[in-house]
């Protein structure tokens, strides 16, 4: 199983994003993606990019594989924190971009807010890939299955 990290926010798609993203978008505002339609979309030619290692981990994610939901400041229930674990069920890569279809989302607690993921990096319990939280630039990369076990090992699953 591969672990990949998610990062979103709570702005309104509509108000905050480009043309292409809005046609593929439920919405209203981006954390509505994964946490009320079970999705996660990077239109084109936007998950092809190559910052935080991006086109890689769209290329390598698929069905039984687990993503970790990082949400910024903006999102109003769950600000600066690590949240939800997501279970993908499905990824589809077609002419509009790239999409993660997910099971239903497992809400963690504590969440891990973006200090102690921070501390964590720096420890070496957390991978280098788990400090891209809270760059902004950054939505979607790979990071190690160790990532999940720490997850696991601080949180229950709600």
């Amino acid at each position: 199983m591969s672990v990949f990290l998610i990062q979103t926010n709570g702005r309104e798609i509509s108000e905050d994003a480009k043309p292409e993203y809005i046609r593929g978008a439920m919405g209203p505002t981006f954390v509505d993606e994964p946490l009320r339609h079970h999705r996660y979309f990077n239109a084109n030619p936007y998950w092809k990019r190559e910052g935080y290692e991006r086109r890689d981990a769209w290329e390598t994610a698929t069905g039984g594989d687990t993503a970790l939901l990082y949400c910024s400041s903006s999102v109003d229930d769950h600000p600066t924190c690590l949240s939800h674990i997501l279970p993908i069920e499905n990824k589809q890569i077609d002419s509009k971009g790239a999409l993660l279809e997910f099971e239903t989302s497992i809400e963690i607690e504590p969440k891990i807010n973006y200090q102690d993921i921070q501390r964590l990096v720096d420890q070496g319990e957390f991978s280098e890939k788990m400090g891209y939280c809270g760059q902004q630039g950054f939505n979607f990369t790979q990071v190690a299955p160790s990532d999940f076990d720490k997850v696991n090992d601080l949180t229950t699953q709600v």
